[in-house]
């Protein structure tokens, strides 16, 4: 069974998923100047958009999902695309509003499967980053076998916990805590990789030694690190590794997202070189400039024009369908 935040389901309900989205979330602490040195301020309009594109970060409103009422319509056309699920990953120090989730998972018609985790060192509340190893194990044991805090329904997983170039201490014990929590409830793990280092062996080192078997992690937005060596040492651990469509944007001006294009070809190379690699796909949002309203490509993206692309460059479509249907089940079934 497969819990969602309506309740559980058959994994044959899921229909296809995308396994690492945001729905409503908070990151305006990680707002930085524009490349240039100055600021943007005021609500998500046109007139910004191509700052955006060259800064993306340098927008307050543009690092916050604050609206249901967005979301629903959002989510509701990706599921007329053909979206039928997607990991609400929206963790400790990104603002997660874990009691809104049921209605706009109702009125989309779209299942959201909740994650419960805590992300990177430095969005932390001071509130989290002290607590110890054996308070957290207790916190993500109850989200997977209780309810979600100041919800009605059980997590799914555990994420989206994050790691620092230099995996710090409360990292090393979110990482910890949560594989014992997860290989006791026979639940999955999602940790997205710093870009700026090679740590994901070590990850999966961490997560292995509390117990929790490798084919119930699942590395997020492993194209942030477009590097067939590593990618390849990755999958050969037997993790799951997620690739993120859909942006392209510059962060500063050595750090960019790769394009599609690029994300396609990599795929594509790594299906050929890793046929049995396990591989889900997602678009990410977690930024207004992702939705569709902003001129984004919104959550449909991967279902809408991704998959057909895929198609069209010779995967197969039973290797499409693992990736966004039989994959994510296999990982979100307890």
């Amino acid at each position: 069974m497969i819990q969602t935040v309506l309740g559980p389901i058959e994994a044959s309900a899921l229909g296809r998923v995308a396994t690492n989205e945001h729905v409503l979330t908070d990151a305006r602490h990680l707002v930085r100047p524009t490349r240039e040195g100055g600021t943007l301020k005021g609500p998500m309009r046109p007139e910004v958009l191509g700052d955006l594109r060259w800064s993306y970060l340098s927008l307050p409103d543009n690092l916050t999902l604050d609206s249901p009422e967005t979301a629903v319509a959002e989510l509701s056309a990706a599921a007329e695309a053909g979206l039928g699920a997607i990991v609400e990953a929206t963790s400790w120090g990104m603002g997660p509003r874990h009691a809104d989730l049921p209605a706009i998972s109702r009125a989309a018609g779209v299942h959201i499967v909740a994650a419960y985790g805590s992300y990177i060192d430095k969005t932390l509340p001071g509130w989290w980053a002290t607590k110890t190893e054996a308070w957290m194990e207790r916190a993500f044991t109850t989200a997977l076998t209780e309810a979600v805090p100041g919800a009605g329904y059980r997590a799914g997983l555990l994420g989206l916990l994050g790691t620092s170039a230099e995996i710090t201490p409360v990292e090393h014990r979110a990482l910890r805590a949560a594989a014992r929590a997860a290989a006791a409830a026979n639940a999955a793990v999602s940790v997205r990789l710093d870009a700026a280092a090679r740590r994901g062996p070590e990850v999966v080192a961490i997560l292995t030694s509390e117990g929790l078997d490798p084919s119930r992690v699942l590395f997020c937005n492993i194209d942030k690190v477009l590097d067939r060596t590593y990618v390849r040492e990755i999958v050969d651990t037997g993790v799951t590794v997620e690739f993120a469509f859909g942006s392209e944007h510059y962060f500063a001006d050595r750090a960019r997202d790769a394009t599609d294009a690029e994300r396609v070809e990599f795929l594509c190379a790594l299906l050929d070189d890793r046929p049995s690699a396990a591989v889900t796909l997602t678009c990410s949002v977690w930024t207004k400039g992702q939705l569709s309203r902003y001129g984004g490509m919104g959550y449909g993206h991967v279902v809408r024009r991704v998959a057909p692309a895929l198609a069209r460059m010779g995967v197969a479509p039973r290797r499409i369908d693992d990736m966004l249907i039989a994959r994510p089940a296999a990982l979100l079934a307890g």
